[in-house]
């Protein structure tokens, strides 16, 4: 009809599916929270000042990043991070009803630990355990890893 609007429209598009953080958070527009228990010695005692650095792939080349650092209960604070709406659960073949994110924990003289899958519920506060086994200089020795497997909804 109007050539000057239909190219604004096919620029506006274009400019949307060039944001990558605008496209993530349509898909996420609601949050849950994930808190971190960081220990050692099989859970014996806490990790103070483990760094926590949590992922979350916005496409291919871009992910958003969050860095947390524990306290003396070897807790971290709370995060919030974007989750699609959990009415998304209500009915079958809707999509997922959580966004799946990544976390790497790393204390000195510990063996750094690699979560992978760690989903995030809309209007959820999840507590992740990690458990850190002693690094006593030996050898190097890569991160372990913990693999959240897709809940079964």
């Amino acid at each position: 009809m109007y050539p000057y609007f239909q190219k604004m429209m096919s620029l506006q598009a274009a400019e949307k599916a060039a944001d990558p953080v605008r496209t993530f958070l349509s898909e996420n527009p609601a949050f849950g929270t994930v808190l971190f228990q960081v220990t050692g010695g099989q859970g014996a005692f806490p990790v103070e000042n483990a760094r926590v650095q949590v992922t979350g792939k916005l496409n291919d080349r871009l992910s958003l990043s969050f860095l947390l650092t524990t306290d003396e209960s070897g807790k971290t604070a709370p995060l919030s991070l974007p989750a699609p709406d959990r009415n998304l659960s209500l009915s079958p073949n809707q999509g997922k009803a959580y966004a799946v994110y990544e976390a790497e924990v790393t204390a000195e003289n510990h063996i750094p630990v690699h979560i992978k899958d760690l989903p995030v519920f809309d209007g959820i506060t999840t507590i992740q355990p990690v458990n850190l086994s002693p690094d006593f200089g030996q050898k190097p020795v890569q991160a372990e890893e913990i693999d959240d497997k897709e809940p079964n909804l």
